[in-house]
């Protein structure tokens, strides 16, 4: 397998703008220093809101689950509320609505066979994979990725997949990560090396913490998370594994495609008038959006 190397360094100079994390390991941050109200000018649009199912239209408001753990996508900042590009992303576009989104805190693993269950009407945000299209569609709205972090006393800068053969790696539980592990610990055994130990934990924070206690070596999370890690705690975290572009959607069962096309509508709205790129802007994600908002999009993205 071959090596891969950092990402390159215009991403990482976009994510700069971001302000020091208060306790980036367990989601709470503080708000980024450009820390205007992005969503305050948004205004309803009539037309795209009488796209609404008559039950949300009736009700108010729309349900979301979300994990918010994965700083600068979704995380608990200092003062205790949801916030960063996604549930910002999603209060404009229910402003456009005429309508309110309420969040529902779950774990990464709940969120899709929840969705499945119509337990709630959409997810915040997970990976949009074919597998995940039988029962959901996604409406991509961020470019993403993977990436091994490790402490800065580990001697390599950079690992191959086949050089975790030995080391203690932690993944979020549903991820694909967790996928990814279970194979190589099986390539490892097969091959008389090293025993790759696995570990999973209910949050991204959680494992991201693991490391910083030394109980892991590393952590296999998403790409945006692990940067905003590192520029936070330079001194103690580094990347030395990045995997292929994947993309983040908004999920909403299959059998709502009301909701989907409106919500798609309202986001294409906040592309058009700014919002979308002043978000971006806000949370140093510039090098991340996909203003196209298209549905279930992964084949064109390289996502897999």
């Amino acid at each position: 397998m071959k090596r891969v190397t950092i990402l390159a360094l215009s991403t990482v100079v976009g994510l700069m703008g971001l302000s020091a994390c208060a306790n980036p390991t367990d989601g709470a941050a503080t708000q980024p220093s450009a820390n205007a109200d992005v969503i305050a000018a948004v205004q309803k649009d009539d037309a795209i809101a009488a796209m609404l199912p008559d039950e949300i239209k009736k009700k108010g408001s729309f349900t979301v689950s979300i994990n918010a753990d994965v700083a600068p996508v979704k995380f608990i900042d200092s003062d205790g509320k949801i916030t960063g590009l996604n549930p910002e992303l999603l209060r404009a576009a229910a402003k456009v609505l005429g309508t309110e989104v309420e969040f529902q805190e779950g774990t990464f693993d709940a969120m899709v066979p929840g969705l499945e269950a119509k337990r709630y009407d959409a997810i915040a945000s997970v990976g949009d994979f074919v597998e995940r299209q039988g029962k959901i569609d996604f409406i991509d709205y961020l470019k993403n990725g993977t990436a091994i972090l490790a402490p800065t006393s580990q001697k390599q800068d950079q690992l191959t997949t086949e050089q975790l053969c030995g080391l203690n790696v932690g993944y979020g539980r549903g991820s694909s990560q967790q996928g990814n592990l279970e194979k190589i610990a099986l390539e490892c055994e097969a091959k008389g090396q090293p025993k790759l130990e696995i570990s999973g934990y209910p949050s991204p924070g959680a494992g991201i913490l693991s490391v910083k206690s030394g109980e892991a070596d590393a952590f296999w999370g998403d790409l945006p998370q692990m940067l905003y890690n590192v520029k936070s705690e330079p001194g103690l975290f580094k990347i030395v594994y990045t995997e292929q572009k994947s993309v983040l959607g908004i999920g909403i069962n299959k059998d709502n495609p009301e909701l989907r096309d409106a919500l798609r509508t309202a986001l294409l709205k906040l592309v058009e008038d700014g919002t979308y790129h002043s978000l971006l802007e806000k949370w140093g994600l510039q090098d991340f959006g996909i203003p196209d908002m298209n549905v279930n999009s992964t084949n064109k993205l390289g996502g897999k």
